[in-house]
């Protein structure tokens, strides 16, 4: 029993030491960034085949814009071509979360990294977790930069 006290007694020294501990501040383009001009090249997707996780590494190029980013309000729009879609925004001392529903109830993840930025570049990985009514799901994630536009 003196053991179990010490060890839940340990447990939470721990995590109130780690509660209060606060994020590092926001430094460099992403802290100021209204809109960001995303491209990706390359991708990982894995596919479910007979119940069996099957990778697969290609090459795609796309890109769309990450705009009306309000970072106090969490939101952002995610442009493709004529296409607009409602997103959230996040922005932690590692980088710049977006996060876009799908009418069909996927999310799709965006993370602009704040590290290794050269100018107003930035590294950055778009996933897309993608469930379907009637077919197993897929997941895709591509890999690029995004340059702040604004």
């Amino acid at each position: 029993m003196p053991r179990v006290f010490a060890s839940l007694v340990g447990a939470l020294v721990l995590s109130v030491g780690v509660a209060a501990q606060k994020p590092a501040p926001v430094k460099g383009p992403l802290a100021t960034a209204v809109a960001l001009r995303c491209t990706f090249s390359s991708f990982i997707t894995t596919e479910w085949k007979g119940g069996v996780p099957t990778t697969v590494t290609n090459s795609q190029d796309f890109t769309f814009q990450i705009d009306a980013i309000n970072l106090k309000k969490k939101t952002a729009r995610i442009v493709v071509g004529q296409v607009s879609a409602a997103a959230s925004a996040f922005l932690t001392s590692t980088g710049l979360n977006v996060i876009e529903p799908t009418p069909l109830g996927n999310y799709l993840l965006t993370t602009v990294f704040a590290a290794g930025a050269q100018g107003n570049t930035l590294q950055a990985v778009h996933s897309r977790h993608l469930g379907d009514l009637e077919a197993p799901g897929t997941a895709f994630q591509h890999y690029g930069t995004c340059n702040v536009i604004k």
